[in-house]
């Protein structure tokens, strides 16, 4: 039935794995008809016809590559996928060579990782953690999505959403970046840090992404948001002040 389908990924021995899909049988022929055509397309480097196809598949799912259907039309572009590996800093600028952990998967050699760290196009996150425990005890904050105690930190400390008048509850609110996060130099845009965050409506953060002229400000000091409408007034909300 439809309803089972799923993708599985199991460890397998010396740094490899085994990923596939339950599909209905018929998609199951159109994507192996799809790597066959692509796999016909290498050149002939030595490979085995198994390995190009196994080639292939990864070519068209992460990078993208291939042509759609019947037509000559190439896909482009490489997927938005996102690898988590945990390595040690010693092990990563090769003083050590110690396992690192592939989430997903499990351990892998340092060569790997290092394979990993250093490919084109990839971001480091720093997650600093207890030398003792081990514990995580905090994430960089050039990562787009907050922590959990970072969003809990804003919404408690701004109760509502961060547009003036507006009395959206802030759990009910997504938790938006003031200054915009930079997607391709995380380092050079808004941090994600309490400082730079703030609950915003549904309806607000729209208004706030999608029509110019609208920009925001927020003083870390006394967490007054400032806003600026097209038309060039400026309206400010305050955040609830806790009194002992």
């Amino acid at each position: 039935m439809s309803s089972d389908r799923e993708t599985v990924l199991y460890p397998r021995e010396d740094g490899m794995a085994l990923f596939g899909a339950v599909l209905p049988a018929e998609q199951a022929a159109e994507m192996g008809q799809a790597v066959d055509a692509h796999a016909a397309t290498f050149d002939n480097d030595g490979r085995t016809l198994a390995q190009k196809r196994a080639d292939a598949l990864y070519d068209l799912v992460v990078n993208r590559n291939g042509v759609v259907g019947d037509c000559a039309s190439p896909v482009r572009g490489r997927a938005a996928a996102v690898v988590q590996v945990t390595v040690p800093l010693d092990v990563l600028v090769g003083a050590e060579d110690g396992p690192a952990e592939l989430k997903g998967y499990g351990p892998i050699t340092a060569g790997q990782a290092r394979e990993i760290a250093f490919a084109p196009g990839t971001i480091w996150r720093r997650l600093i953690t207890d030398p003792g425990s081990g514990l995580l005890v905090k994430v960089d904050p050039t990562t787009y999505r907050p922590t959990a105690d970072a969003e809990r930190q804003v919404i408690a400390r701004d109760q509502y959403c961060a547009f003036p008048s507006c009395r959206m509850p802030a759990h009910r609110c997504d938790v938006d970046h003031v200054e915009p996060f930079d997607h391709e130099r995380p380092e050079a845009g808004g941090l994600t840090v309490p400082d730079n965050l703030q609950p915003l409506c549904r309806r607000h953060h729209r208004l706030k992404t999608h029509h110019p002229g609208w920009r925001v400000t927020r003083d870390p000091h006394t967490g007054i948001a400032s806003w600026t409408s097209p038309t060039g007034h400026t309206y400010r909300n305050a955040p609830p002040v806790y009194r002992e």
